[in-house]
């Protein structure tokens, strides 16, 4: 049977940076690059009869949203596309690749023009790759739950490659497709979740795959664990979970790839954002005794605290550390039901929640999740508001709205500092 190396989710453009200087690439980038290169050497090591990109390889966007600039993006591309060649040249069927939800359809049709024959940028369609028969489905990844018209689920056929979310713990795919999925085809594997599990949903013939190497877009991947209140003089260590699947015919192998970088999962457990910022501090005074202090991509999970900045400016303290990610969670109260009366209805917070969340995607949704959480809450709205307790409820909204749209806080603040005066005028 045909011998095949899938690789997905290396996100390799998605920490291109603007630089005035030509020869720059900014530190992430030069991590992921070498640990690809790394990656691709292993890969050859396995003689694959054929290479699949299962996705999500090379970005269009940077993990803020904004465009990856060509220049930028010009100075990875000397070393991606000998990786490639490399891998075109040694497979006997060459490369095959499959859009993702972050990948450029001209990117790759690129690169089926400048490496021939030996890549192939596949769409909707079946390919036989030696012995086997490949469905690759472009993905139809959107935000929250979807789902995909009936006439263009593939029909039938032996092995699928795609790139949705999985419906596992977050809305994704519907269930009734991944189900007609697995009737329809043999062996199912799934792109852009970043992990690599097995007999998925139930389903024993739908495999996850892993994120070749870390990018800026973890997804809850680490290597290393720090606990606050916790035993931080003994972190959770456990092995790499990057790296890619070897297909040998129906057969799957998850293939460890150790990365350059060690992946720091910071998780402070808090009841409010002294204790916090106290968690962050003592956690991050251990990690700078490391001896890799200099080579750590932290991500930190908290709770007891509401904006992301009240642990950044703990963070910035530590600037030999990189902080690659913060997510916060207030630990407040569940929320107390509340008739809200409309001009022909009345409806609970918690329907009005779902009605609006259910009409935003993207940005938008982020942000009104947010207000839900911080603003329209029940004892907000069940009070009368005076005027300070009005410029509170205001000033929380442009500071979320400032967090998620990439405005400058400094910004915020001079803008804050102006319309005060106003509100003593009213």
């Amino acid at each position: 049977m045909s011998r095949i190396v899938i690789l997905s989710d290396a996100h390799l453009l998605m920490q291109a940076r603007r630089f005035k200087d030509e020869d720059y690439i900014a530190p992430g980038g030069e991590v992921s690059l070498r640990n690809f290169s790394r990656g691709i050497i292993n890969v050859l090591e396995e003689r694959p009869e054929a290479v699949i990109l299962a996705g999500d390889m090379f970005d269009e966007r940077q993990k803020t949203g904004e465009l990856v600039v060509d220049s930028e993006a010009a100075k990875y591309w000397p070393s991606i596309r000998s990786e490639l060649t490399r891998l075109a040249e040694t497979a006997i069927y060459g490369v095959y690749a499959l859009r993702g939800n972050h990948d450029s359809a001209p990117v790759l049709k690129e690169l089926q023009n400048s490496l021939g024959n030996r890549f192939h940028f596949v769409r909707n369609e079946e390919q036989e790759i030696g012995d086997l028969k490949i469905y690759f489905m472009e993905t139809h990844y959107e935000q929250g739950s979807y789902g995909i018209a009936e006439e263009t689920i593939p029909s039938k056929g032996e092995i699928l490659v795609m790139h949705e979310t999985l419906p596992s713990g977050v809305p994704g795919l519907e269930r009734e497709v991944i189900q007609k999925l697995s009737e329809r085809f043999a062996l199912l594997l799934n792109g852009h979740m970043h992990f690599y599990g097995r007999r998925l949903l139930g389903m024993n013939n739908l495999y996850s795959l892993p994120a070749m190497v870390p990018s800026e877009e973890l997804k809850n991947n680490y290597t290393v664990e720090y606990q606050w209140p916790g035993d931080i003089d003994n972190p959770k260590v456990r092995p790499s979970p990057f790296g890619y699947v070897i297909l040998d015919g129906h057969e799957v192998t998850f293939k460890r790839l150790t990365p350059i970088q060690s992946i720091v999962n910071v998780k402070i457990e808090a009841e409010n954002p002294g204790q916090a910022t106290t968690g962050i501090h003592e956690v991050y005074s251990k990690l700078a005794e490391r001896e890799d202090a200099d080579n750590l991509w932290v991500w930190v999970s908290a709770t007891g605290v509401t904006f992301e900045d009240t642990i950044r400016k703990e963070t910035n303290k530590y600037p030999q550390i990189r902080t690659m990610e913060i997510s916060v969670k207030s630990a407040g109260q569940a929320m107390k039901p509340v008739e809200l009366k409309g001009l022909d209805k009345v409806m609970t917070l918690s329907e009005l929640k779902d009605t609006v969340l259910t009409l935003l995607t993207g940005s938008d949704k982020d942000l009104a999740q947010d207000m839900f959480d911080e603003i329209l809450t029940s004892d907000n709205l069940s009070r009368r508001l005076d005027s300070n307790v009005e410029r509170t409820l205001f000033e929380t909204l442009l500071e979320l709205a400032g967090q998620r749209y990439g405005v400058p806080e400094e910004h915020i603040d001079e803008f804050l500092f102006t319309i005060r005066e106003l509100w003593k005028m009213r």
